[in-house]
């Protein structure tokens, strides 16, 4: 071997001995990685449901209920304290308002009128008293007071107060006759739009100058003295002017007493149908009189009788006297007040008194003859005066009968919130509404609960419509304005109300 090649075979052994070494030297493991520690986010905090998220949670339940499924509901609430509206459902939407409407009628005449406003009524001689005798006609000229009716005490016997006040002054005879000028107020006194055979019913009386005892007569109707014997039918007050055409029958001992009526609008005679029971007690209803006017001077002249005042004449409408003298050219005797507005604005809103609702808008018609339409045209402009968007209603009449009525939910808050605005006519508005548990159509509402005589507030109804609209005031102390619409439903009116019982039990309950 040459040297070379052992140089060569040195090297290569030196090689493969490293190799060795390498290969069986230990492995070292590197250290495990730890990771960092997770970061576990909190779950944040459960925000507590506001008061009115709870409110609408407990509204929105109570118009889920199936009562309303066929009906359409117009549902606002405002706080008066804060300006805040705290619930609204549909409150732009137009609806019937039935006699809610007769609270914006309440406002305007109040904001315009003052609650002290009082119609007045002269009477005027148009010839000279001469030894206790009137040589000529006694004129009664109406502005369209509603009050002489047993509604008001002391106004029921204001004809025989007018007597006494005439006879002390000398009178003892009149020669002419008892002219009723109803010339102030517009003729027929329907509201635009009213159903016609709602004008024979008592809440469909028109509105006149002269008015007596809500221009409306009471029929009773009693058993003849067989079975199929006509009945008895009477009417009073005595002067009503209706011709009478009876075609009911006295039934069996026993059976089911029934009483109706029906009048053609423009016609004086009266069917009455139906049937009286032998032996059974008497039955009765209300209905509109023709003449309002020759109703009232009827009755009157009947009040002067029983003072002692002869009249030589009749009781006559001044229309079908176009040739005699006129008030302007005789002698006043006397001026009457009618009850002040409040008083007026309290009976109307209790007992939904149509009646009084058209004769204050006509008293918001500064011309001659007032009338309806022309009394809504101030009443919408003195509320748009208030604040009350015009967009947000339309209105024929001043009581809700008309169906061509559509007032928003929203419209009825915004006119009670302009009325809290004003300190005159929040006190007067809070005043004349009826409250609950107190007289009128709420008083049998929420009795026995925390909302009883809360809640002042004014209900409307007719067929398929019911409503309430006012102001309340929760056990915390806060001031609400509401107004609750509903169109169309198909179940009892009553079942409405209690729905709507509910809705104002929250109210009551809701915590500042």
């Amino acid at each position: 071997m040459t040297r070379s090649s052992r140089l060569r075979a040195c090297a290569l052994g030196a090689v493969l001995v490293a190799g060795g070494c390498a290969a069986r030297s230990p492995v070292v493991a590197a250290p495990p990685v730890t990771p960092p520690p997770a970061v576990v986010a909190e779950a944040p905090a459960p925000v507590p449901p506001t008061r009115l998220d709870t409110l609408a949670a407990t509204l929105d339940g109570v118009l889920a209920s199936p009562t309303f499924s066929r009906a359409t509901v117009g549902f606002v609430v405002r706080s008066l304290d804060t300006g805040e509206t705290l619930y609204s459902r549909n409150g732009r939407t137009w609806l019937v308002p039935a006699s809610t409407m007769k609270v914006m009628t309440t406002v305007a005449a109040a904001s315009r009128l003052g609650w002290d406003f009082r119609f007045e009524t002269r009477l005027v001689a148009t010839g000279p008293i001469v030894k206790g005798v009137l040589d000529g006609d006694l004129i009664v000229v109406g502005t369209g007071d509603p009050t002489i009716n047993r509604h008001h005490p002391a106004r029921a016997d204001v004809f025989d107060e007018w007597a006494r006040t005439l006879r002390a002054r000398g009178i003892q005879r009149i020669n002419g006759h008892i002219i009723g000028d109803d010339s102030l107020v517009e003729s027929p006194g329907w509201g635009i739009g009213w159903a016609w055979d709602d004008l024979v019913e008592d809440y469909g009386a028109a509105v006149s100058a002269l008015q007596y005892n809500e221009n409306v007569a009471t029929v009773t109707m009693g058993p003849g003295i067989t079975p199929g014997a006509p009945p008895v039918v009477y009417l009073t007050p005595s002067n009503h002017g209706l011709l009478v055409d009876v075609q009911a029958t006295t039934s069996a001992e026993g059976t089911t007493p029934a009483l109706t009526v029906a009048r053609q609008p423009g016609t004086r005679i009266l069917e009455v149908r139906g049937q009286a029971p032998w032996g059974g007690a008497a039955v009765s209803t209300t209905v509109a009189v023709a003449n309002p006017t020759l109703f009232f001077t009827g009755e009157l002249r009947q009040a002067l009788l029983r003072h002692g005042i002869a009249v030589d004449g009749t009781a006559v409408d001044i229309d079908q006297e176009s040739d005699r003298a006129r008030a302007s050219d005789g002698t006043t005797l006397l001026i009457d007040q009618s009850a002040p507005l409040r008083e007026i604005a309290t009976e109307m809103l209790a007992w939904s008194i149509n009646l009084y609702a058209e004769s204050l808008v006509a008293a918001l018609d500064r011309t001659a003859p007032a009338g309806t339409a022309e009394g809504v045209t101030m009443l919408r402009a003195i509320l748009a005066d208030l604040g009350v968007p015009a967009e947000g209603y339309t209105t024929r009449d001043g009581s809700g009968l008309s169906r061509n009525d559509y007032v928003s939910a929203e419209a009825l808050v915004e006119t009670l919130a302009a009325a809290w605005r004003a300190p005159d006519l929040r006190e007067g508005l809070l005043s004349v509404l009826p409250v609950t548990g107190g007289p009128g159509m709420l008083e049998r509402r929420l009795t026995g609960t925390p909302a009883a005589g809360r809640v002042h507030a004014k209900s409307g109804s007719m067929s398929n419509v019911r409503g309430l609209t006012g102001i309340l005031q929760t056990t915390s102390g806060e001031s609400l304005a509401f107004a609750f619409l509903s169109n169309g439903f198909e179940v009892r009116g009553a079942e409405i109300d209690e729905r709507v019982d509910a809705l104002l039990l929250a109210l009551v309950a809701l915590p500042r």
